[in-house]
């Protein structure tokens, strides 16, 4: 009788453990594990790094002709722009227009990419957004890290600017994210479903783009 309740015991016990077991792998991952695995965010930071390091020194430094970008911005995107409009961008960003534009929608695509693979961000306000995004980087020892390294601009290491960095790659993108962006994508035959990108800004929201750069290290 104590051999046969023994076996009894262990039986259960056995089926209870499998059970917990099972509940446990049945769990979904969180939103902030889910975000901390996913490559876009990292991507969108290299594409972002990359933009600013690419832009020229004098824009960077006092962004002065913000204004006058975004008025010429805006009359490419209403396909009002002449080819001295043009030149002129190119003179402010101190690069081709071809190479800028194709830059910023590197960028902008990766948000989107990150968007579309966590669509619970675009339902939370900036606040909420930033909290979740900043234990997603923290909950990843190697995504921290990679993010949190020194960057060499023009010569000269700077500690992690990325709040900066991303925050320009913001605003050039609010600027751009018409048929500026839309045009590239065309020539280049990158397919966006839906035209997502093209009214990425709007989609997102700046609160929540300007989240995203908050919640970075540094």
């Amino acid at each position: 009788m104590k051999k046969l309740f023994n076996r009894l015991a262990i039986f259960l016990a056995v089926i209870l453990f499998t059970g917990a077991c099972s509940k446990e792998s049945n769990l979904k991952p969180t939103l902030e594990d889910r975000i901390s695995q996913d490559v876009n965010l990292k991507k969108a930071i290299d594409n972002a790094t990359d933009l600013y390091t690419s832009l020229s020194r004098e824009y960077v430094q006092t962004a002065a002709q913000n204004s006058e970008l975004e008025l010429l911005a805006n009359k490419i995107n209403n396909k009002t722009a002449t080819a001295a409009d043009y030149a002129r961008v190119q003179q402010i960003v101190g690069m081709p227009y071809d190479e800028f534009i194709g830059k910023v929608r590197n960028f902008a695509l990766s948000l989107n990419d990150l968007a579309k693979s966590n669509p619970e961000l675009a339902k939370m306000d900036a606040a909420q957004a930033q909290k979740v995004l900043t234990k997603a980087i923290d909950s990843n020892p190697e995504l921290r890290s990679s993010l949190g390294k020194t960057l060499v601009i023009n010569g000269k290491a700077e500690k992690c600017p990325l709040r900066d960095i991303c925050n320009l790659a913001v605003t050039l993108t609010k600027m751009f994210a018409g048929d500026a962006i839309c045009a590239a994508i065309n020539v280049t035959t990158i397919p966006v479903v839906g035209g997502l990108l093209c009214s990425l800004v709007l989609n997102l929201g700046a609160g929540l783009l300007t989240a995203i750069c908050n919640a970075l290290p540094c």
